[in-house]
């Protein structure tokens, strides 16, 4: 039985690796999204943040919960009503807003979430 489940498990990773991996969603030009923080989520696959924003409500995921710790991002970093900047990469379908983001500062804290990503200048 235990082998069965372990079985199960190894197919299913793969098509959630796959699901929730990848930049090809997103835009190459990097963009600064601002706003205040209406939610919070940090688990699998990604922690996320709802941004409210003068265009509206914005998804702005993070990377995997163990890349985003050791940017030193965790539940205690910031708090529903804060004032964020994102910068990343938005998505390519101009009517969904989403962005991925590769740096977010919070409560005057700068967070680099894809060190290796960011594109300043």
């Amino acid at each position: 039985m235990l082998a069965l489940g372990a079985a199960a498990v190894g197919l299913a990773i793969p098509w959630i690796a796959f699901a929730h991996h990848g930049w090809s969603w997103a835009e190459d030009e990097q963009t600064e999204l601002r706003g205040r923080i209406r939610e919070i989520y940090i688990g699998y696959p990604h922690p996320t943040l709802r941004i409210e924003t003068g265009e509206g409500l914005w998804l702005v995921e993070l990377g995997n919960p163990r890349q985003t710790e050791r940017a030193g991002f965790t539940e205690t970093s910031a708090a529903v009503g804060d004032q964020v900047l994102a910068l990343g990469n938005r998505s390519r379908t101009r009517e969904e807003k989403r962005l991925k983001a590769v740096r977010i500062t919070v409560r005057a804290r700068t967070y680099d979430i894809y060190p290796e990503r960011i594109r300043t200048g």
